[in-house]
């Protein structure tokens, strides 16, 4: 990754002093380090922003030739935007042009990387280009573009969509422990700012994201992220916030969580010890869900061959409120016999929060004697699971090494 960094700001600290409710609180050091391209993978995604195609020719000074079917638009982020233009003729590929250096003519400025893959009779596009935010600077965006005639978003057929890609890598301390974070785009009250407080490079949405702006206590010392003057300042607020705790470590190995629950066919779970003698798998899923569906024949067979065996399956609903009819329904229609806790909650299903779900479909593998996780999804998704799961049984049932005869 090439870094485009003004050196004044290479490592800037930001030491400033600002008012707290008529007295005066001290902020914290925090550095700066220009990132010019890469953050959407350090941020671990990213938020889309619409691009109208609504404008008019005359915001070009010199365009591309041969166009056939141009629109125009702008690429706005803050107080600055980009010119493009899209042409995209019927039956032919699609050609996209960004005024990468804001002169008006689009004849001048790096290729912009422009593919289109079909999928289902559609045909989305997506590419790259970079931007100039000073003359010191540039910046990556991220660029996509669907289908007019997808019904689906009919609503999105005159729009391109794009998210930046640039930002910064901000590191702090919070009471002595150094952290980094990182921003794409521009800095604002509201911005999440992830903190691996763990250590194991992932980023948990509801244990591991400040707001620019909001109180926070991820140590024993509650802090407050403030943007002053563009930049970024950390300081402790005066409101005193309980520590959030870590998020649970769910890896292969560790203890499983425990919790009671109440099925929808009218089981009393107490989870893992109502699995005591057999292997449970854990299912968080949803009937909207399509990777959820996806993997039902893979459970299917898998459950239909193992549990006589010793395997067994716990659904956790993500589906809204008062759709435990249309739960039930699918579940008939789909001959799901396993049992399902359906809480009616989507996404604030309280075991789902539990578990720190973020994403669906979330499985783990659970002994039920010992309560240990064996796998997680990396394993336990696709057409391999009745073999993996015959596995896991097998190797129940061998010896320990070194057991006496």
């Amino acid at each position: 990754m090439e870094w485009l960094i003004d050196v004044r700001a290479c490592a800037l600290k930001l030491l400033v002093t600002l008012p707290i409710l008529g007295g005066v609180a001290q902020a914290e050091e925090v550095t700066e380090k220009f990132l010019s391209e890469g953050v959407t993978a350090r941020v671990g995604g990213y938020r889309p922003a619409r691009a109208p195609m609504d404008q008019k020719a005359e915001i070009i000074s010199k365009a591309p030739e041969g166009l056939k079917a141009a629109k125009y638009g702008y690429i706005a982020i803050g107080d600055s935007k980009w010119a493009f233009v899209l042409d995209e003729p019927e039956g032919e590929e699609g050609r996209l042009w960004v005024d990468t250096n804001g002169d008006g003519d689009l004849t001048n400025d790096p290729a912009t990387e422009w593919k289109s893959a079909e999928r289902d009779g559609l045909k989305m596009y997506s590419g790259k280009a970079t931007v100039q935010l000073s003359p010191e600077r540039t910046g990556a965006l991220g660029l996509y573009r669907f289908d007019p005639k997808d019904p689906r978003r009919a609503a999105l057929a005159e729009t391109l969509m794009f998210y930046t890609d640039f930002g910064a890598e901000y590191g702090f301390q919070l009471d002595g422990k150094a952290f980094t974070t990182f921003v794409s785009g521009a800095l604002a009250d509201g911005v999440g700012l992830p903190v691996d407080r763990d250590g194991n490079k992932r980023t948990s949405s509801r244990f591991e994201m400040a707001q620019v702006g909001k109180p926070f206590n991820f140590t024993g010392t509650t802090y407050v992220f403030r943007v002053v003057d563009g930049r970024l300042v950390l300081e402790k607020s005066a409101e005193a916030l309980e520590q959030l705790p870590l998020p649970p470590d769910l890896s292969v190995g560790r203890q499983a969580l425990s919790f009671k629950a109440t099925t929808m066919q009218g089981d009393e779970v107490d989870f893992p010890a109502s699995y005591r003698g057999r292997i449970v798998m854990l299912d968080f899923w949803a009937t909207w869900c399509g990777p959820c569906i996806a993997e039902l024949p893979h459970m299917k067979e898998a459950y239909a061959a193992w549990h006589d065996q010793g395997f067994d399956i716990l659904g956790v609903s993500f589906d809204q409120e008062n759709m435990g009819d249309k739960v039930k329904s699918f579940m008939e229609a789909e001959m799901i016999t396993w049992n399902q806790i359906y809480e009616g909650k989507g996404w604030n299903t309280s075991i789902g929060m539990m578990h720190d779900v973020s994403g669906i479909p979330f499985v783990l593998l659970v002994d039920g004697d010992t309560g240990e996780i064996l796998a997680d999804s990396r394993a336990l998704r696709g057409p391999g699971l009745k073999d993996f799961i015959g596995k896991v049984l097998e190797s129940r049932k061998a010896p320990a090494t070194g057991a006496s005869e």
